[in-house]
């Protein structure tokens, strides 16, 4: 993946706005260039790519890293319709156990959709 503090040189010479706003707090300040990229226009961003970044990680699912413990979960973008990520049916099941389900480690974390909650597919990531 590109580095997403890197602004593209030379930019394309047309933009055009996109409704939305910069991740950042820069506000609406989001263009649309020629060649696809999204770019925060506002000169202060710390990040004028990040939109980019962030709509160019093909990743769907929960990455969930475990630790002794604790853990850390990275939620899907699909969470944040609706405030789902509010509500994560994951992160309450982790959050239950004495103890990991499984060896510190990454993983993806896939199913727990509907009413069989009970259902969970761990895969781990990092060997």
């Amino acid at each position: 993946m590109a580095d997403p503090t890197a602004v593209p040189s030379p930019r394309p010479r047309e933009a055009r706005e996109v409704n939305g706003y910069c991740p950042m707090g820069c506000g609406a300040t989001l263009a649309r260039w020629s060649d696809g990229t999204i770019l925060c226009t506002h000169p202060a961003c710390t990040v004028p790519t990040a939109v980019d970044s962030i709509l160019s990680d093909q990743e769907t699912e929960h990455i969930v890293v475990l630790r002794p413990g604790d853990f850390t979960i990275r939620h899907p973008l699909r969470e944040r319709l609706d405030d789902e990520l509010m509500t994560c049916r994951l992160h309450k099941v982790i959050a239950s156990f004495d103890s990991p389900p499984d060896p510190p480690g990454r993983y993806r974390v896939t199913g727990g959709r509907g009413d069989r909650m009970q259902v969970w597919s761990w895969e781990r990531l990092d060997g």
